[in-house]
């Protein structure tokens, strides 16, 4: 199990140098960024630049789609163009599956790596969005090597509550997944027992995922994106976003 971003790296550092299409990197910090990256035998680079950003995304998605790349990097180009590109299914990009987001994130103050999902894409979380961000989450613990990941479905209590959709909704999905061997599902749960037994002790409340979740699943996109900037801009954590359901990452 995969803990720490240096792991990460090492794993990488395994597999040899990945192929990386990025959409215009115009800012000194991504050319930083790139060319540390690849000093340490993480990625090639491949640079896509052109005035047009939108040119570059293109270019950038075809070296994908084609096998000439293997990842596919946003630089500098807003996201709705980029995600515009990807969502053409003529770029050969897109997939049946549905698109996500997922934040991998280390805070000093946790035990393991915390995949938050989703922050970036899907707006409207019902029966049919949360089983295909859950999917794509898995698949990614899976490449991380965690196995029967613990997943938390984050609500501001732990009780069915009539004025708080989310929380019915993390009730059907906890009970769709109770029989499901590949992880351990459980909702609704208030972000701190997720995040501690502690917490988890003072309210009564018995929990087999509190205080070692790996996957969470917040209850808009705008509480998850606010959750993952707060843990990286004042809860000392670093991290990465990635999207999945493309035919790459």
């Amino acid at each position: 199990m995969i803990k720490h971003f240096r792991e990460i790296y090492t794993m990488m550092r395994g597999f040899g140098p990945a192929r990386m299409a990025v959409v215009n990197p115009q800012q000194e910090y991504l050319q930083y960024v790139l060319d540390k990256t690849e000093q340490k035998e993480i990625i090639e680079p491949l640079v896509f630049l052109n005035d047009d950003p939108v040119i570059a995304a293109i270019e950038a998605v075809e070296a994908v789609a084609s096998g000439k790349a293997d990842l596919l990097m946003k630089g500098d180009i807003d996201t709705a163009q980029l995600l515009s590109i990807i969502l053409n299914k003529d770029y050969g990009l897109r997939t049946d599956k549905l698109l996500s987001h997922v934040a991998v994130v280390e805070t000093p103050f946790y035990n393991r790596l915390m995949l938050c999902s989703d922050g970036g894409i899907n707006i409207k979380l019902n029966e049919e969005t949360v089983p295909a961000i859950v999917e794509n989450a898995l698949s990614l613990a899976s490449s991380l090597d965690i196995q029967q990941p613990n997943v938390a479905f984050l609500s501001l209590v732990e009780t069915i509550t009539p004025k708080l959709p989310s929380t019915k909704l993390w009730d059907k999905m906890t009970k769709k997944y109770k029989s499901d061997e590949r992880l351990i599902a459980e909702g609704p749960l208030a972000l701190d027992v997720a995040l501690s037994t502690r917490a988890a002790e003072k309210k009564a409340i018995k929990s087999n995922v509190s205080g070692k979740a790996d996957i969470f699943i917040g209850p808009t996109i705008t509480s998850t994106n606010m959750m993952v900037k707060a843990l990286m801009i004042v809860g000392g954590a670093k991290g990465g976003g990635l999207i999945l359901g493309a035919k790459c990452p």
